[in-house]
């Protein structure tokens, strides 16, 4: 989902960088106003751009509204590209509807949102987390 670059200042996002040697694996939480990126991805500037490795990664969403907490999850493994020229790039674009945390207008419900993205190269055992915790006061 493409957003005003205006906008895109003040959406929170979250990164995390696991590395050993050359190798980086990177997990990413970017929010829009009516949508997250939870994403991965793998960085080696000693391999070829072309190269694949196969990841892992999986999300979890808590949405905190007074004593209710609804929680989501997920997760996908396949072959990711090196040389990811945008940032991590695997993953997942939930909308805050499929998720059930939405306003009849699409935008995220008020309450107390944490994501966790986790990214795993299981050849090389490293993990990448980044962890966003997110407040929306707005009412519906």
């Amino acid at each position: 989902m493409l957003v005003p670059a205006a906008l895109a200042a003040d959406l929170p996002s979250a990164t995390g960088v696991a590395e050993k040697g050359s190798l980086k694996v990177v997990s990413r939480a970017l929010l829009a106003p009516k949508s997250g990126e939870l994403m991965g991805v793998w960085l080696n500037e000693r391999r070829p751009c072309a190269e694949q490795r196969r990841l892992r990664v999986s999300f979890l969403v808590d949405l905190v509204r007074g004593a209710t907490t609804t929680r989501r999850t997920g997760a996908r493994s396949g072959l990711v590209a090196n040389c990811a020229e945008s940032g991590p790039n695997f993953g997942f674009i939930k909308s805050a509807a499929v998720l059930g945390m939405a306003c009849p207008s699409g935008r995220w419900k008020p309450g107390r949102y944490d994501f966790v993205v986790r990214t795993r190269d299981p050849i090389s055992g490293l993990r990448a987390t980044a962890t966003l915790s997110y407040q929306e006061t707005r009412h519906c």
